[in-house]
């Protein structure tokens, strides 16, 4: 994905069992990749342990551009589905096989989700945008009840058999 970013979008589907991240940019591209569980909590994994070298989610969240972004409700606004739009990844998406990470020479997150054949995005996250895509995964993960990452039911080691 190599134009601006516009919006992105996160929400389980029962019907398919996984989450579907809908990623729109400036040039009216929607990218659409689909999660599995087991990929989720690979992602999941992977933002927990750069959030917390960037000082935590209470850290990232007190930012000024964060709180700018609650502020002007960017969590209140509609995904914009507006049309047409051209679907660089097919109509249906892909689904997610691979992540690569790394980091820019400002700082910023750069985060690949490639499928099996190499198609995917790649989204370049500063510190705030690093917290939006983390809170918006997480609401999605609630909504999946996978019991994965702070939604795990621990279970009394006397409970095992």
């Amino acid at each position: 994905m190599s134009d601006q970013l516009h919006q992105i979008n996160m929400q389980y589907s029962n019907k398919e069992d996984r989450i579907l991240i809908r990623t729109s940019t400036k040039n009216n591209n929607e990218y659409l990749i689909w999660l599995t569980r087991r990929f989720t909590k690979l992602l999941l994994d992977i933002l927990d342990k750069e959030i917390e070298k960037r000082g935590g989610t209470t850290s990232l969240s007190m930012k000024k551009e964060t709180r700018n972004l609650y502020a002007t409700g960017a969590f209140d606004k509609p995904y914009a589905n507006e049309i047409p739009k051209n679907y660089p990844l097919g109509g249906q998406g892909v689904l997610a096989f691979r992540i690569n990470t790394g980091v820019s020479e400002h700082g910023n997150l750069i985060l690949e989700l490639q499928s099996e054949t190499n198609q995917g995005i790649t989204l370049n996250l500063n510190d705030t945008l690093i917290y939006m895509f983390y809170s918006l995964l997480t609401q999605s993960i609630a909504c999946s009840e996978w019991q994965i990452g702070q939604f795990a039911q621990h279970t009394p080691n006397s409970q095992l058999h």
